[in-house]
């Protein structure tokens, strides 16, 4: 899901500082945070900012499932390209790494990925949302392998 429209919504600088808060929300996987920028920049009125803010819930979903015995251990960036709305839209990937009780005293391990697009026209910000359809860097080596850039 992401907004449509060709039109800038946020000025360079803001774009920047958009950008920013939204890498922050995600890397605190912060739902409150995350809605809490999209009404501090004047998105919050767009017709698809509800459903980009619910979809926000599923997205960090995981960590609530048995938060009390669930351990986020870090979360890291990733470069990812969008393959499906514009190939090669600005997309700020997250591998999330989590852990819950196994066997015993030991820990099972698991990583998750995330991943916003923004298109941006002139270091303006004109669209952004949930990317579901990014490449992650082993996709992007393994398409580069098959068919080099």
């Amino acid at each position: 899901m992401s907004f449509k429209t060709t039109t800038p919504i946020l000025s360079e600088e803001d774009t920047l500082k958009f950008m920013k808060q939204i890498d922050l929300a995600c890397r605190l996987l912060d739902e409150s945070f995350l809605a809490e920028t999209v009404h501090k920049f004047k998105l919050g009125h767009l017709e698809d900012s509800p459903e980009f803010l619910e979809d926000a819930k599923e997205k960090f979903q995981f960590q609530r499932e048995d938060h009390e015995k669930l351990q986020v251990e870090k979360v890291e960036d990733f470069t990812s390209r969008c393959i499906v709305c514009v190939y090669g839209k600005k997309v700020m990937g997250y591998r999330i790494h989590f852990s819950v009780p196994g066997p015993g005293c030991s820990r099972i391990h698991y990583a998750r990925e995330i991943a916003i697009n923004f298109e941006l026209r002139d270091g303006r910000l004109t669209d952004f949302g949930w990317c579901n359809a990014f490449l992650n860097k082993q996709d992007l080596e393994d398409i580069e392998n098959v068919c080099p850039f």
